[in-house]
């Protein structure tokens, strides 16, 4: 009876009493109430689908070419149908060039006569300008190290004006000295001191710096210019080397390129060869059965567009036959969270074209190496990441390319104390949420644990069945705002007292 009796004054101490003398005008927020029990951790974010087993089909033709004709995306072929053309004009037109190049042939040996007997002629200059510089780079540095040279006479220079200065540094002290002996017999003013000392600070400062110069010149300059000096005398001998070994190579080239030209004949007639071979690669067969799909590598460009006029290159790929039977899920995972996916995890998938069903898969490979898109993606860095598609519906036709939402299954907190992401704030470099009570809302500081897109965990500051306010970082935003012009007033301003005359 007597905890009976306890019990109802403290619940109409804490939940009557505030109504009673009118703590129940405060405005109540949106809030939620403190959870205890299984909380999973998952990263959701958008993939497509892609088929396992593709065959894809490249534009063989050298040199690439116009796409004539292409059967309709989505058709099913079988292997061996004809499914695209590519114009042979440019072809034909390649053939006829192929036959002037035979004849240019001829023109291009009597060249190559003319040519080897410049490239004689220019590698004699080239190789006496070499001589020349590097003639000049080994007079310059004797020039400099002499005993008698160039540094000698810097250094004289700066210690004569050294000398100087310390002449006028002793003239100022004589000054300041016989100024002083003016004042204290009474025939100069004590202001004129002042503007003495501060010529005698002058001559000092110049005679310091003047044996800087001096201790640098030492020091350090004539090291540094040395060394540069040394430097370009062997940059001009190597340049001298370089001049002769290319000049060589040239004149080599040259000779080959004769030797070339009395060959070219026979070579342009197999490259005429190699282009009949070609007409045959004009027409596309289908190397396996499957559905045409237009390959999209380059989204982005709508002049590479898969359709009939495009222009194709060598080794572009036109479209690829994939197995719809074996599908698997790829997305790019942000690098802020990819050290938590590892290979093997349990994910489930949203396909936007199967809006009821939810599928299930495994993660299957994680790329190593980030991938950007550059300036389209802002610098952001994401990984390439494989998912299995474990349950897919055979009869749900589904495709290469249809866009599914991931989430990857992280973890699970059996006996987790959680709540909404929007319940928790930082304040003062601090984890914070808002307790409501009937008697008003109070800021109560708290460690969270992981979190998923909708729930953190608490692990310390709450128990289950508190309320907590949804407008937390609202709040804590607005109590830093008001908290600011008193920091100010406490603030000491650091600033010592001005100095009394």
């Amino acid at each position: 009876m007597l905890g009976l009796i306890a019990g109802g004054v403290y619940m109409g101490w804490k939940y009557v009493l505030p109504y009673i003398v009118g703590t129940r005008s405060f405005e109540r927020p949106v809030t939620a109430t403190v959870a205890q029990g299984v909380l999973k951790i998952t990263i959701t974010d958008r993939g497509e689908l892609e088929s396992i087993d593709a065959v894809q089909v490249n534009c063989d033709l050298q040199g690439g070419g116009k796409l004539v004709s292409i059967i309709d995306e989505g058709k099913l072929v079988s292997k061996g149908d004809e499914v695209a053309k590519l114009d042979t004009d440019v072809l034909l037109r390649s053939i006829n060039e192929q036959d002037v190049k035979w004849q240019a042939a001829e023109g291009k040996l009597k060249s190559s006569r003319s040519d080897l007997s410049q490239a004689k002629n220019k590698a004699e200059g080239e190789i006496a300008k070499a001589d020349l510089a590097l003639t000049l780079a080994k007079i310059d540095l004797e020039s400099y190290d002499d005993p008698q040279g160039e540094y000698k006479r810097d250094v004289d220079k700066f210690k004569g004006a050294l000398e100087l200065k310390k002449k006028e540094l002793k003239e100022a002290e004589d000054d300041i000295t016989f100024t002083k002996g003016l004042v204290k017999d009474g025939y100069a003013q004590l202001e004129q001191i002042r503007a003495k000392e501060l010529t005698l600070q002058q001559r000092k400062f110049e005679v310091l710096s003047a044996q800087a110069e001096i201790t640098v010149m030492e020091k350090f300059t004539r090291k540094k210019k040395i060394t540069e000096l040394k430097a370009k005398a062997e940059e001009a001998e190597r340049e001298l080397r370089r001049t002769k070994e290319t000049q060589a190579s040239m004149i080599e080239k040259i000779e080959a390129e004769l030797k070339a030209a009395q060959s070219t004949s026979e070579i342009e007639k197999k490259q005429l060869t190699r282009m009949n071979e070609q007409m045959e690669r004009c027409t596309i067969h289908a190397p396996a059965s499957g559905i045409v799909v237009y390959s999209n590598s380059r989204y982005w460009d709508e002049s590479s567009r898969i359709r009939p006029g495009a222009q194709l290159y060598f080794r572009q790929e036109i479209f690829s036959l994939p197995d719809l039977t074996r599908m698997r899920v790829k997305l790019k995972i942000h690098e802020s969270v990819i050290k938590k996916v590892k290979i093997g995890m349990s994910a489930t998938f949203q396909i936007d074209a199967l809006p009821n069903r939810v599928l299930n898969g495994k993660v299957l490979k994680i790329a190593t190496i980030a991938q950007s898109d550059g300036y389209r993606g802002g610098g952001v860095k994401q990984y390439d990441t494989v998912l299995s598609l474990d349950d897919m519906p055979t009869d749900a036709g589904l495709k290469p390319g249809m866009t599914a939402e991931v989430k990857i299954l992280i973890g699970t907190l059996p006996d987790a104390i959680s709540v909404p992401v929007a319940a928790v704030t930082e304040y003062d470099s601090e984890k914070v949420v808002y307790i409501v009570t009937p008697s008003g809302i109070t800021r109560r500081t708290v460690t969270v644990g992981d979190n998923n897109e909708q729930y953190v965990q608490v692990t310390e500051g709450l128990i289950p069945g508190e309320d907590v306010a949804l407008d937390a970082r609202t709040r804590a935003a607005t109590e830093l705002k008001a908290s600011k012009p008193e920091a100010k007033t406490s603030e000491p301003t650091g600033k010592a007292p001005p100095l009394r005359k």
